[in-house]
Parts: C-alpha cells; structure tokens; sequence
C-alpha cells in the first residue's frame, strides 16, 4: 500500500510537471488508473479531478497578470461554466462500449495537440502582421467557440489547454503571460464543475486521488521553477510517446 501510495504520488509529479512544461500530461494518468482496475467513465473523472488544483495554482501563479485584463474578459468563464456541465453530462450518460470507442480517438487527438503545440504558438505569439480584433460582436463569437471548447474539456480534458489558448490568442490580449493566466482560470473552470458534477454522481474514484493531487501540486510548482533548465522538446516527446501507448492500450482492451 505504501509503495503504491508513492507511485501515485510521482505519477502525479510527473504530470503536473509535465502539464506545467509542454501539456497533454494528463495522459499519463489512464494506463495507470485502467491498470488499477478503474472504470474508464470513472477513469476520466478522476483524472480531472486530479488535475483541478493544479490549474487553480498555475491561475493564482498568473494573478498580476489578470488583475491588468479588462473585466469583460472574465465573461468567458460563463460558457466555460455551461460548456464544462455539458459535456460532464454526456459523458455521464455515454455507454461504456461507445466510450471505448471514443476515448482512444480522443486521446490521439490530445496527442496530435502535444504534438502542434510549438507551431500553435510560434503563430499566436510570433506573428506580427495580423492585427487583433475587439469588439462586442467578435468576443460574442469567442465565447460560441469557447462554449464549444468547454464541452470538450468537461468530456475530456487531455489537451483542452492548447485549443484554448490558441482560442484566447485571437483576442486583444498581447502577453503571453495574460493568456496563460487565462487559459489556467478557464481551465480551473471546467475541471473544477466537471469535478463537482462527478462527484455528485459518485464517479470519482476517491482512494487514489489524494496522493495524485498531491503530486500534482508539487509537479506543477517544480515544473514551473525548472522549466528552463528541462528541454521542452524531450517532455514533448515522452507524452507523445506516451499518449500513442495509451491509445493503442484503450482500443487493444
């Protein structure tokens, strides 16, 4: 019991390091947890729920950053809010044998995401000519697509951090470091009202979720003060190694 207290402890180090560095750490957490003999509809609710504080520290991290931003930027949470129960909801009520299906492909697309991430960014951080629009009508259209966004990250959540920065990225807001703070509360968002809808339904798998939050919150901290000295590219690539693994695992099973 105590060695496998640990390995979920440094499971969870490992993948909010990695959510902390490149992203896509989340799914490190499915081989383990099927491994352990969870449910994959409870599987993917307790990964969530795992990764929920994390991106409440990484929001708090960023909050001299987000005291600067307009307060209408903060409306976005309102889709966020109903997209995250939509898509709690239908994955509440997707049968097992469909999940099966599904999860795998998301996982794959997850993967893909990892793997575009440098190029999503070298176009939303690099590009100078473009210039960003702001309005009323624009933003309207912003929270649509975030609305859209949120079901995939309340349904599941590996990989909804880049699509939403890449989202928040067509917005007026220039700093790098605002949008991350963003994307962070967004995320906070969802994984925090999917998390409640789960647990309300009984569909979080309670005893191995304390040493993984635990390892989350260090993973994230150390994640965040060594980033630097780690190269981005070998993270990159241990979680799209990894997330192939587990989509060949999740349609093999």
């Amino acid at each position: 019991m105590k060695l496998m207290l640990i390995i979920l402890i440094l499971l969870g180090v490992a993948v909010g390091a990695i959510n902390s560095v490149a992203g896509g750490g989340a799914i490190l957490l499915y081989p383990v947890l099927q491994l352990l003999g969870v449910p994959l509809l409870m599987t993917n609710a307790t990964v969530a729920a795992a990764i929920w504080p994390g991106s409440l520290a990484s929001a708090i991290g960023y909050r001299k950053y987000l005291k600067k931003l307009p307060k209408r930027y903060f409306l976005i949470l309102i889709p966020c809010l109903l997209g995250a129960i939509t898509g709690a909801m239908l994955l509440r009520h997707t049968p097992d044998t469909k999940l099966k299906i599904i999860l795998p492909i998301l996982v794959l697309f997850a993967v893909a995401l990892v793997a575009l991430q440098p190029k999503i960014h070298e176009y939303l951080f690099k590009r100078k000519a473009k210039s960003r629009i702001n309005n009323p009508i624009y933003l309207s259209a912003i929270s649509l697509l975030t609305f859209s966004i949120s079901v995939y990250g309340g349904y599941f959540g590996a990989g909804f951090g880049i699509i939403m920065l890449a989202l928040l990225g067509m917005t007026a807001i220039r700093s790098i470091h605002a949008l991350n703070g963003l994307k962070n509360l967004t995320s906070f968002t969802i994984t925090g009202v999917a998390t409640i809808y789960f647990s309300y339904y009984h569909l979080i798998e309670w005893k191995y979720l304390p040493p993984l939050i635990i390892g989350t919150i260090i993973g994230g901290y150390l994640g965040s003060t060594l980033s630097t000295k780690i190269p981005t590219k070998t993270i990159r690539s241990i979680v799209i190694l990894t997330g192939i693994f587990v989509a060949i695992y999740l349609f093999v099973k």
